[in-house]
């Protein structure tokens, strides 16, 4: 999850001061809604490592590193896709589309991950997905 949001914030500096934003830097960073490019942008990273690796092989790129993979928390199964768009829409979009309680709501899905105990967060939760220890032979696929 981290690792997605500082890609965000990279591609948004990356549109706003290389691509004809403000090369100089003497505004602050802002993101205009009204021009769809770096959420378009955003959108497209998002679903290159969040959405695809999650549905085709049960981990993102960080995950897999730790040998970490989401499944089905009922039958530790692989998540389908609809579950793996619905986990990243309540990660990444529901601090959107709060628009300026986005901060707030951000906060209250990391603050998710410890109330209860259980490690999950409200994301994992709606979905029905919990991270679990890669199998070995898993992880050599």
């Amino acid at each position: 999850m981290t690792l997605s949001w500082v890609l965000f914030f990279v591609l948004v500096e990356l549109d706003q001061r290389l691509l004809g934003g403000d090369p100089w830097g003497k505004r602050p960073l802002q993101i205009d809604l009204g021009d769809a490019r770096p959420l378009l942008l955003t959108i497209v990273v998002i679903g290159a490592y969040e959405i695809v690796p999650v549905a085709a092989k049960g981990a993102t790129l960080g995950k897999a590193l730790f040998g970490l993979r989401l499944v089905s928390s009922e039958r530790r199964a692989p998540l389908p896709w609809p579950r793996v768009l619905a986990r990243t829409l309540v990660l990444y979009g529901a601090p959107v589309a709060f628009g300026a309680y986005g901060g707030a709501v951000l906060l209250l899905l990391l603050a998710s991950l410890t109330l209860p105990a259980t490690g999950r967060g409200l994301h994992d939760r709606l979905a029905g997905s919990i991270v679990v220890v890669a199998d070995r032979d898993a992880r050599d696929d």
